[in-house]
């Protein structure tokens, strides 16, 4: 999939989220927030969606978190839909699908190791054009991501094979 980074040409932008830490961001998390918010401040248009859920160890849903440090950072609250149930890429989507459903395609925010399967799942699953904001990764936790986004990738195939075949 061609690299294909931002440019103001859809409506919504989809924030993925990451873990928490009781009730503040990961890095991880607070670099896909910053890109978001810079991004909203450069396109005045776009709407951003929050999404994530609350894991068993976080204080906040991710969503929730995601919302409120992009109104500490100016965005005004008015444009941030909140999506706080999902917990995992494609239920991202899914979830927030009732607020970007009828738009041909959605700009994802989320860090550099993740984009590219984060827009496979647009396509694969939802049929959309996507274009993306690469948050940079933590470089302490990078190693981690991109072993686990390999695993992620034979997770997600097995997964759509069985959605695509189901009954």
């Amino acid at each position: 999939m061609k690299r294909r980074t931002a440019d103001g040409t859809y409506r919504y932008v989809l924030v993925l989220g990451a873990k928490v830490n009781g009730i503040r961001p990961s890095s991880a998390l607070r670099y896909r927030i910053e890109a978001a918010a810079a991004y909203a401040k450069r396109y005045p248009h776009v709407e951003l969606i929050a999404s994530g859920g609350q894991g068993p160890d976080e204080g906040m849903a991710e969503a929730d978190v995601i919302a409120r440090e992009l109104m500490a950072r100016g965005i005004d609250e008015t444009r941030i839909h909140i999506e706080a149930e999902s917990t995992s890429t494609v239920e991202n989507f899914q979830l927030s699908r009732s607020i970007w459903d009828g738009e041909p395609g959605l700009t994802i925010v989320t860090n550099d190791f993740h984009v590219k399967r984060a827009r496979l799942v647009g396509r694969l699953y939802f049929g959309l054009s996507t274009d993306a904001l690469y948050a940079k990764t933590p470089p302490a936790t990078k190693l981690k991501y991109v072993v686990r986004e390999q695993l992620a990738y034979v997770k997600l195939f097995i997964n759509y094979i069985r959605w695509k075949w189901r009954p």
